[in-house]
């Protein structure tokens, strides 16, 4: 009987070094042109990359940068869909928001090849072995580089984007996210660069007042604290709520639970966590408006656009150094002007909004206005509400049916106004 033979072990092939690694020619062509897009941002002419050999311009993106990608710090429970939520809002703005639209430069062309693109010049400007003109071009274009601040703006974008999308998943009686940003390491030996963003979870902060004789709890506003909790506090100018305060004196910002389930009862026509997004920018950016009955309000309002376009109103008290959101108030609450002028104008009672369900925002959607006249000369052609109906139309894809009988419903109830010739009465001249 033979013997067995040893047989050889098989020689392993030696992993290849990080320096080796070597990227595919279509993805270093997008590179290049990337980076022509981006010197062409700053100002400067495009041909100073082509003064690069084709082995120094393989060097400069030996590296790849990734995204930003989002997860949640160790030790802190974020759900799921809420990271894959603030992933593709922020690959979206990445994607769509143009840092400059001029020369086709996006924000992801920023933060990836344009962050590689800074790295690789650091990198050399301090290792000096470049010929001449090659790290003259490098340390020209690396002092307009920090001289236009477009890296540091461009990280300052990326963390408004997220802290946007914290805003919207946060709820101040509940829980608040925040974000711990993590810089990416300039090691230019290593192939890929991982853009970390770490989302943190904070416990709501509680205030225990005394209003009207009775025991209140409110929750702090917070604008999704960044790194040090609480580091984003909302404030309000003093100067804003107490006329004669100094303006640099700031309020801190309190809610009531019960001003939270108010709002959601009545816009109840607009996503979660938009309608989340709004409250905090509504407090933090809104100037306070004298209602109908003499008080302050805070309007919540729509922030896309120059104008305030209003949703309702917040009412609040001050005690010592902070306001206090009690509750909600719909737009045609008659403490508020635009509640004012409906009643007048249609003799309506606020048993009578309620009534025909004019405290919700649904009713734009749920009604078709067109069909009551008196109701759209007071809506539309007074009060100019047309963008409460035009908001977010998706919703109006609606039961047709459930529509014309909500429709029919009003307009048995306006009836009799209708076939009155009403004039909206503007006062005296």
């Amino acid at each position: 009987m033979a013997k067995n033979k040893k047989r050889k072990k098989p020689s392993k092939t030696p992993h290849s070094s990080h320096t080796g690694f070597k990227h595919s020619q279509s993805y270093l062509e997008t590179c290049y042109a990337t980076a022509k897009r981006i010197i062409r941002a700053v100002g400067e002419d495009e041909t100073l990359f082509d003064a690069f050999t084709k082995r120094q311009k393989k060097d400069l993106f030996r590296i790849t940068i990734t995204p930003p990608y989002v997860a949640a710090k160790r030790g802190h429970k974020v759900p799921k869909p809420f990271l894959r939520y603030i992933q593709e809002n922020l690959t979206d703005f990445m994607r769509l928001k143009p840092f400059n639209e001029e020369h086709g430069v996006s924000y992801m062309d920023i933060v990836t090849v344009g962050q590689c693109l800074l790295l690789s010049f650091d990198a050399e400007a301090n290792r000096n072995y470049l010929p001449s003109p090659q790290i003259d071009i490098v340390k020209h274009l690396l002092d307009v580089f920090h001289e236009k601040h477009i890296f540091a703006d461009s990280q300052l974008k990326v963390v408004g984007a997220i802290r946007i999308s914290l805003m919207s998943l946060s709820q101040p009686n509940f829980r608040i996210y925040g974000l711990d940003t993590v810089q990416p390491e300039a090691l230019i030996d290593r192939p890929v660069v991982q853009q970390m963003q770490y989302i943190t979870t904070h416990e709501c902060q509680k205030l225990h007042f005394t209003h009207h004789g009775k025991e209140h709890l409110a929750y702090r506003i917070f604008l999704a604290p960044i790194s040090e909790f609480p580091s984003a506090a909302a404030y309000i100018p003093k100067d804003e709520v107490i006329p004669g305060a100094r303006h640099e004196m700031q309020m801190d910002i309190y809610i009531q639970a019960h001003a939270l389930h108010r709002l959601k009862e009545r816009v109840d026509a607009i996503y979660p966590v938009i309608r989340n997004q709004y409250i905090y920018l509504s407090l933090m950016c809104s100037k306070t408006i004298r209602g109908a009955d003499g008080k302050l309000y805070i309007p919540y309002f729509l922030p896309e656009t120059n104008v305030e376009l209003h949703l309702g109103y917040f009412a609040f008290t001050v005690k010592g150094n902070n306001l206090i959101v009690l509750t909600f108030l719909p737009l045609f609450s008659q403490r508020v002007p635009e509640g004012k002028i409906l009643s007048e104008r249609l003799q309506l009672s606020q048993e009578d909004v309620t009534y025909l369900g004019m405290d919700r925002l649904s009713f734009f959607f749920d009604v078709d206005i067109d069909q009551i006249p008196a109701l759209k000369k007071v809506l539309f052609d007074e009060l100019h509400l047309e963008y409460i109906r035009d908001l977010y139309k998706t919703f109006c894809d609606k039961d047709q049916a459930l529509i014309g009988k909500r429709t029919s419903f009003v307009k048995n109830f306006f009836s009799k106004i209708e076939t009155n010739d009403i004039q909206p009465d503007h006062g005296e001249e």
